[in-house]
């Protein structure tokens, strides 16, 4: 006589087992596919990035341009701020011309970094600006053989982040003779 035995033969509590564990990784499948599924439907903000302050950016040659502004309690003289990049190998010379200003030259470095404006400066300074605050005028930037003109804001120093970068009265207003004794 021979007896034969099922090789899978299971218990009934170890086919309970089994069914749990079985409903437990399809629930567990379930959440992990409802939890990242909004991924598939909704856009990723990192793949437009959007300027996050008031100044205006943009890219010239090898040189980028960051969060250019012109800082004036007046609009007739304005401090120019703006954060200038070498993105490039090379050593950079940046010409900047504001509508009614004087050209500013910057020099870089190959992956140099400089803040204009900040502190205010001689260099940054802007007079003949007829602009008043609120308004945009134009500023070009030239590096590396290429141009490009921004629509820079002009703002007052009553916003927060640029309260102390006003151009200092001293340097806005016009020398005053000293009377001879």
């Amino acid at each position: 006589m021979t007896f034969r035995t099922s090789l899978f033969r299971r218990s009934r509590e170890s086919r309970a087992a089994v069914r749990r564990t079985a409903a437990a990784a399809v629930v567990a499948a379930a959440a992990l596919s409802g939890l990242t599924a909004c991924d598939l439907f909704a856009p990723q903000d990192t793949l437009e990035i959007e300027e996050a302050s008031v100044g205006v950016s943009a890219t010239v040659g090898d040189v980028f341009v960051g969060n250019a502004v012109l800082v004036s309690e007046n609009g007739k003289t304005a401090n120019l701020v703006a954060t200038l990049v070498n993105e490039g190998p090379d050593s950079q010379e940046v010409r900047i011309v504001p509508t009614g200003g004087q050209t500013i030259t910057v020099s870089l470095e190959p992956r140099d970094t400089q803040q204009l404006g900040d502190p205010p400066s001689e260099e940054t300074l802007v007079t003949g600006l007829d602009s008043a605050p609120g308004s945009l005028t134009t500023v070009s930037f030239t590096s590396g053989g290429q141009s490009v003109g921004l629509q820079v804001p002009v703002v007052t120093g009553a916003l927060a982040p640029y309260g102390t970068l006003t151009p200092s009265p001293a340097s806005s207003a016009t020398p005053t003779p000293t009377p001879s004794r």
